[in-house]
């Protein structure tokens, strides 16, 4: 197996960990102004675009990969959750369950890759909820720092809400509705197709191809295995941890 230490140089540079930081919310900036704007059509997949962005962000500070201070790394794993109204912490726990357990029994957050797609499908929606309560379970000493983001989501929503009635601006309420959406089928484009997509099948290599031009969300499908295999290397530099030896060989881990 490949050691750890071949990845280790692996490491953003100041000016690649600035984009890193700064992406989903220069997103999220033009998100309300499309949105103020009443350009919904450049709102809607903006909205999406910054879950996205945002999922990779929380994805990369819940393994340290932007190699920050701890107590910013935890700031960014709060803030880049609260951007997908979730608690960061919470699903850190599951996450890292998931790559110390993968796809047992006692892997919560893998077990849509061990469904039938139609149960993905129907049970999908709930299986956030199903995080949660498991994340509770397995790291009680994260309770405070959970409930503290929990509640800022909620406060969250409630300026949404404040927002539109004070206002008319939908720009809140449907940016929660689509964030409420990527949370709901999160089961099907954050687990069943990346372990189900092996990296040999032609869309992972289209995907692998397009990953090159600095696109970490499509490097968080096209290398999925590898992540699995170095995931302390940022998402956006799993292109580059593909080429390494040993890289290659490493298949998903069912």
């Amino acid at each position: 197996m490949t050691s750890a230490a071949d990845s280790a140089h692996l490491q953003l540079t100041p000016t690649q960990q600035a984009v890193e930081l700064a992406r989903p919310w220069v997103l999220a900036a033009l998100y309300a102004g499309a949105a103020i704007a009443g350009w919904w059509w450049l709102a809607l997949p903006l909205a999406v675009v910054v879950c996205l962005a945002a999922f990779v962000q929380m994805h990369d500070a819940m393994h340290n990969a932007l190699r920050l201070p701890k107590a910013g790394n935890k700031l960014v794993l709060t803030l880049s959750g609260l951007l997908i109204l979730k608690s960061g912490h919470g699903l850190q726990v599951t996450h890292l369950r998931h790559h110390g357990r993968c796809l047992t029994d006692d892997d919560p957050e893998g077990a849509p890759a061990t469904w039938q797609f139609s149960r993905v499908l129907w049970q999908g929606p709930y299986h956030i909820l199903m995080l949660r309560r498991e994340s509770l379970r397995i790291a009680p000493k994260t309770r405070r720092i959970q409930f503290i983001e929990t509640g800022l989501t909620l406060l969250l929503l409630a300026c949404f809400i404040g927002l539109y009635l004070l206002t008319g601006s939908l720009a809140g309420l449907v940016y929660w509705g689509v964030a409420f959406f990527m949370s709901a089928t999160m089961p099907i484009w954050a687990s069943y197709i990346p372990h189900h997509l092996a990296p040999e099948n032609p869309a992972a290599h289209a995907a692998a191809a397009v990953a090159q031009f600095w696109t970490p969300v499509v490097s968080s499908f096209a290398f999925h295995h590898v992540h699995h295999h170095f995931p302390r290397v940022p998402t956006a530099l799993l292109p580059q941890a593909a080429k390494l030896p040993g890289a290659r060989e490493a298949g998903h881990p069912h």
